[in-house]
This record gives C-alpha cells, sequence and structure tokens, in this order.
C-alpha cells in the first residue's frame, strides 16, 4: 500500500515522465486510490451539507424571513447534492472504468490518424498518459475547491501528455480535449431533434 501510495504520488509529481516496469503506478492501483480520495471528498460534501441544515434551521428560527425565499430552493438542492454524491462514490469504479476506456479509445483513434511513430508501443504510452491524469485527484482531499482543480488539472496533464508522450502538436492536443464537448454537443443535437419531431408528428395527427 505504501508502495502504491509512493507511486502514485510520483507520478502526480512528474505525470510526463516515462517510466520502466516494476516504477509505473498500475490501473488497479490508481482506480483504487482515486476510489479512495472520492470517499474522502464525499465525507466533506455530506458535512457541507450538514452545516447548510443548520445554517437553515438557524434562519428559520430567527426574525429574519429571508429563509422563505431559499426554503424549496435549499431542500430540493441538498437532496440532489447529496444523491450525487452518494451515486458518484458508490458506482466510481465503473465510472472510472468508462472514462478510462472511453479515453483509451480516443487516444488511439487520434494516435493513428496523426501517424504516431513513438519508441514505445502506443498502448504503453496511453495507459501511462491516463494513469497520470487519474492522479490528479489528489487534489480532492481539498474540501470544497478540491473537484475544480482536479477537472482542471487533469485537463493539463492530458494536454503536456499527449505532447511528451505522443508527440502531438499544441493544436492537436487541444482538438482531443475538445473531442467529448462536440460528441456533447453533437449527441444533445440530435435528442433535441429527435423530440422536435417527435412534437411536431404527434401535433399533426
Amino acid at each position: 500500500m505504501i508502495q502504491s501510495l509512493s507511486l502514485f504520488f510520483h507520478t502526480f509529481l512528474a505525470p510526463t515522465k516515462r517510466s520502466v516496469d516494476g516504477e509505473r503506478i498500475t490501473y488497479f492501483e490508481v482506480m483504487g486510490i482515486s476510489w479512495s480520495l472520492h470517499i474522502i471528498y464525499a465525507f466533506y460534501s455530506i458535512f457541507a451539507l450538514y452545516l447548510g441544515i443548520v445554517s437553515y434551521e438557524y434562519l428559520s428560527n430567527s426574525q429574519s424571513y429571508t429563509h422563505l425565499l431559499f426554503e424549496s430552493f435549499s431542500v430540493t438542492t441538498q437532496k440532489i447534492s447529496l444523491m450525487m454524491t452518494l451515486v458518484q462514490v458508490i458506482f466510481y469504479p465503473f465510472i472510472f472504468q468508462f472514462a478510462f476506456k472511453f479515453w483509451a479509445y480516443l487516444l488511439r483513434f487520434f494516435a493513428q490518424i496523426f501517424d504516431y511513430d513513438g519508441d514505445r508501443e502506443l498502448d504503453v504510452e496511453i495507459e501511462e498518459l491516463l494513469n497520470s491524469i487519474f492522479t490528479a485527484n489528489i487534489f480532492l482531499i481539498i474540501p470544497i475547491f478540491g473537484s475544480v482543480l482536479s477537472t482542471l488539472a487533469q485537463a493539463y496533464y492530458m494536454f503536456i501528455g499527449l505532447r511528451a508522450k505522443l508527440g502531438f502538436t499544441r493544436v492537436q492536443a487541444v482538438l482531443v480535449l475538445m473531442t467529448p464537448l462536440f460528441l456533447m454537443f453533437l449527441i444533445t443535437v440530435l435528442i433535441a431533434s429527435y423530440f422536435t419531431l417527435l412534437i411536431s408528428l404527434l401535433l399533426t395527427t
């Protein structure tokens, strides 16, 4: 366990370093430590929700009427936040596997398009790159802003990793980073078009 944590921390500090077997953190080690970090961050989130409930009860017992404006919003938001936090923690191993495989397929696709010609096997470079990206979850030990810092660090590690390990240019690396947003936009357009067509058919019948 100590060795896994050490490899996780060293990978976090040197995300573009090319490691050899025995010095490289594995897929399951990254997933296990990342899961633990998400559990820690979930405790922070639940504690923050608890403070929100205490604050709301204090306002509701005070002479101020401002709580009436936020009553329904506060309760609904707290329930949604709590459910999202619990779902993310419980199903994180599945979320991690999906994200890892999605990015592995995407990077392999772009590497073939951009004619990867590195010294090492492409799968080794991709696995090492993705492992280094997920070590950015270490920022989750920071309350409140940990999730945002983790996301920003993962995007940065992806950018520098694509350039250092796969030899992509700046434009190519940005294109890869923008691909998930493009896919989300495309799916949104398709869903909106489907429901628009469905509604128009219902209205004409």
